[in-house]
C-alpha cells in the first residue's frame, strides 16, 4: 500500500479491500468471518438521481468537485 501511495498507482476495488483482509489474516492468523465486509448503504435522497454526466448540472450541484475535473 505505502508503495502504491508513493507512486500514485491507482488500486483497483478488489486490491484495495485484500488489504484489510491480509491485516486481519496478519494480527490473527485466521480468516476474517464471512459476514466482515457487508456494506449497508443509507437510503439515496431522489432529488440526487441526476444524470452525472451532465456538466453544467454536476457543477450546480458539486461545484468544488466538479472544479477539480475541470478541462
Amino acid at each position: 500500500m505505502r508503495e502504491a501511495a508513493a507512486d500514485w498507482t491507482e488500486m483497483e476495488c478488489e486490491d484495495a479491500l485484500g488489504i484489510a483482509w491480509d491485516a486481519h489474516r496478519a494480527a490473527t492468523g485466521k480468516e476474517p468471518p464471512q459476514d466482515s465486509f457487508t456494506i449497508r448503504y443509507p437510503e439515496l435522497d431522489p432529488s440526487w438521481d441526476f444524470d452525472f454526466d451532465d456538466e453544467e448540472e454536476r457543477s450546480r450541484r458539486l461545484p468544488r468537485l466538479s472544479a477539480l475535473y475541470a478541462d
